[in-house]
């Protein structure tokens, strides 16, 4: 049982402490990074939503206001099936650089990608949300990194604010994925992308199925196409965090549950002979740390178990218990410090994540959803 608790533990810690500390390692210390240059491509700006009311005229004003010459961007709004006042806010813009696509019925973001980016003129595709807020230089960062040749997609990442200018607990959670994607872009190429923003070269977008989890599998396309996907870390967006922990819980569910279908259907990319060290973080970036929540499981009920044979292992198991403790009364309450804040967000991820296999494995997909602001 001490034999099982020391691996247990080792693999609920493998994917957020001993995974990250390697990979920052070797990025750092061995990683070719990429070539950036001053370019100016043809730039479409892609925003599909659905019921956005209160943010889209927020973020045309805000894309209009963008530091890129005119004539080289357009903007696409795409709305799948509104019923809301959206559709009307977003017709009321009367800008040349503003082309709508107010979709009747609703399809799906991926549906509507689909049907639309062929139609866009843009060298470069951007992809941005409703609620995420560029700074002026935004496009102009993101599109150096395509100088490098090799580079097929670019991101960058969302920092999370209150209206107080506040950091939420969570982006903890995001830095941590903006330093390991950071690395393995310095190494080959990052896992997934930042769906709030991120382009791509047009001519590597491949149609998707309903179903994809577009932020995740354009980039898994890439790279099959042997292009690399780097993540920018000058590059970010502005999004308001979750307004509580029950529409983030089930924002990571439906992450979860798409993301495994996602790895599923190209599960050919965990192969190391192919992809060689991309395999090697997809493994440990996604399958691994989707798997922490059972592995942490696992490290609770054994160090219980053992804490009836010494006072170490008593003592331990006094520590986790703690932490859970912890993390529950930071959900029930929604209060609390620093550390109860990232206890509760590690519980609720956790038991999102379980509930998002669950949903796989029952074959359900999450392709509609309704946006939570």
């Amino acid at each position: 049982m001490e034999d099982l608790l020391f691996v247990l533990f080792f693999l609920a810690a493998y994917p957020y402490l001993i995974f990250p500390f390697l990979v920052q390692l070797v990025g750092l210390t061995a990683g070719k990074g990429w070539t950036q240059g001053e370019m100016l491509p043809k730039v479409s700006m892609i925003v599909s939503f659905y019921n956005e009311e209160a943010v889209i005229a927020d973020k045309i004003h805000n894309a209009l206001k963008l530091d890129y010459p005119r004539e080289l961007i357009e903007i696409a709004i795409v709305s799948d099936g509104s019923t809301d006042r959206t559709n009307r806010i977003a017709d009321s813009f009367e800008d040349p650089r503003v082309s709508r696509y107010l979709f009747t019925e609703r399809k799906g973001k991926t549906a509507c990608l689909n049907q639309v980016i062929p139609h866009l003129t843009g060298e470069v595709i951007v992809f941005s949300d409703a609620n995420a807020m560029f700074p002026p230089d935004a496009i102009r960062k993101l599109v150096r990194n395509f100088a490098d040749p090799e580079v097929g997609l670019a991101t960058g990442w969302t920092k999370y604010r209150k209206k107080s200018g506040d950091e939420e607990t969570s982006s903890l959670y995001a830095g941590l994925e903006r330093s390991v994607k950071y690395a393995e872009s310095l190494i080959s190429s990052c896992v997934g992308a930042d769906g709030a923003i991120f382009g791509i070269r047009k001519g590597l977008y491949q149609p998707l199925k309903d179903y994809d989890i577009n932020d995740f599998v354009i980039p898994l396309n890439v790279i099959a196409q042997r292009k690399r996907v780097v993540l920018d870390p000058e590059l970010f967006c502005l999004e308001p965090p979750a307004s509580d922990g029950g529409k983030e819980f089930r924002r990571q569910t439906r992450i979860t549950n798409r993301t495994l279908g996602a790895i599923a259907r190209n599960r050919t990319m965990l192969n190391p002979l192919r992809y060689r060290s991309f395999a090697f973080f997809l493994w440990s970036h996604k399958v691994l740390r989707f798997l922490a929540p059972f592995w942490s499981l696992g490290v609770f009920a054994t160090a219980l178990y053992l804490a009836f044979t010494s006072l170490f292992y008593a003592f331990f198991a006094a520590v986790l218990a703690f932490f859970v403790g912890m993390g529950i009364a930071g959900l029930l309450t929604m209060r609390g410090g620093r550390l109860t804040r990232l206890c509760s967000f590690l519980l609720l991820t956790f038991w999102a994540q379980a509930i998002g296999w669950g949903r796989w494995i029952q074959r359900k997909n999450d392709v509609l959803w309704k946006p939570e602001r």
